[in-house]
């Protein structure tokens, strides 16, 4: 870790191709980080799912396209890598995006995760994972630059840099890590091994339209935020972006992982450009930091549960395909099996309709008021 870790803030209005290349060009300049020629650079958009750019939900186009065009200019060879939140869909989701069409472009290689040679990695002093199974590819380019999309979530509160390179994680991997990590708590400490051996050499933030409430997915909204957050330190970018959108940075268990690793220092990190603050909509609340002796019967009884809209949903599978602990079945409409939901929200995530809702159950009403209450 450096010293001092820059975090570059650009203003962009708008996704036009000619304002975003220019945006972006300016933020690395802010961070005097200059690309190399004739380096093969792998690039990892956040392409949650089969969903269109206005939706806020994936990294738009313009601005791989704006980070493909100053490779392009450097005599660079370009791969553009993702595996979806869904088994399967990686190769729609690179068409219905756009991201495609980019990469049809630039002449840039798409590489599916799902379906690329995998290495074995060990993780001795992983938290949750002792061994992991990335790309190949991650291993034998040049360089990695993250794109990750300024979004809220579910399950996190916030959703990022360190968060988005849980996309390489392939297939059906990534349900069955949710079963390891059923906490926040723990996620957050999962991604942050997979961290520990992922680290990209530059990150570019899309915020220029982000999503608040209940995101990652289409259950969120899109909110104009006008921003591109540029930094070599996935930590030191997710520390100052999610306090843009009013999380204090001790709120979210990522930003403290990051912390007690000694990945970043909060009092160290350098902001270049103007620091802005929109309050977006937080995610549906859940209790939080409960007695130990009371966690296991608070989590069950007050933990909000994903409920089935019946007039939006399409029974389109994909709640049940995606659901790790198969809580899920198709009915003649999804229904779940409470004993088994491990609250991972990958349904309501992923769900294309905005067809799954969390909701409150009584108990976690009155905990929630009481909390509220106790803060006064």
């Amino acid at each position: 870790m450096q010293e001092t870790e820059k975090v570059s803030i650009t203003k962009c209005d708008s996704y036009n191709s000619e304002e975003v290349y220019t945006s972006v060009k300016q933020s690395l300049e802010k961070l005097n980080f200059s690309l190399k020629e004739n380096q093969t650079v792998l690039l990892k958009p956040n392409i949650l799912s089969s969903i269109t750019p206005d939706k806020a939900v994936t990294t738009h186009p313009s601005i791989v396209n704006a980070i493909c065009r100053l490779l392009q200019e450097k005599n660079c060879t370009i791969l553009i890598g993702e595996s979806s939140g869904f088994t399967g869909t990686t190769k729609k989701a690179f068409e219905v995006s756009g991201i495609k069409q980019i990469a049809d472009n630039y002449n840039a290689k798409l590489i599916n995760f799902d379906s690329s040679p995998l290495r074995r990695i060990e993780i001795k002093e992983g938290a949750i994972l002792k061994e992991l199974y990335l790309p190949e590819i991650l291993f034998k380019v040049d360089m990695l630059i993250n794109l990750p999309k300024l979004k809220t979530h579910s399950l996190m509160l916030y959703t990022g840099a360190v968060k988005n390179l849980y996309g390489f994680i392939p297939g059906g991997k990534k349900q069955a890590y949710h079963l390891v990590a059923i906490s926040k708590e723990k996620f957050a400490k999962l991604l942050l091994d997979i961290h520990q051996i992922i680290k990209p050499q530059l990150t570019i933030m899309d915020g220029i339209i982000g999503l608040e409430g209940n995101g990652p997915g289409a259950a969120g909204n899109p909110i104009s935020t006008g921003i591109i957050l540029a930094s070599e330190s996935c930590a030191a970018l997710d520390i100052i972006a999610s306090g843009i959108i009013g999380y204090n940075t001790l709120d979210l268990p990522t930003n403290t992982e990051c912390i007690k690793r000694g990945l970043v220092k909060q009092e160290s990190i350098h902001i270049i450009g103007d620091l802005i603050k929109i309050n977006y909509k937080k995610p549906f609340k859940n209790i939080s930091k409960v007695p130990q002796f009371l966690s296991n019967w608070i989590f069950k009884q007050a933990i909000a549960y994903p409920v089935i809209n019946k007039e939006l949903c399409r029974k389109c599978n994909v709640c049940v395909n995606s659901c790790p602990p198969k809580a899920l079945t198709m009915k003649s409409y999804p229904t779940l099996e409470k004993s088994k939901c491990i609250n991972c929200y990958c349904c309501h995530e992923l769900c294309p309709h905005k067809a799954i809702t969390l909701e409150k159950s009584t108990i976690l009403k009155v905990l929630l008021k009481v909390k509220k209450v106790l803060k006064k």
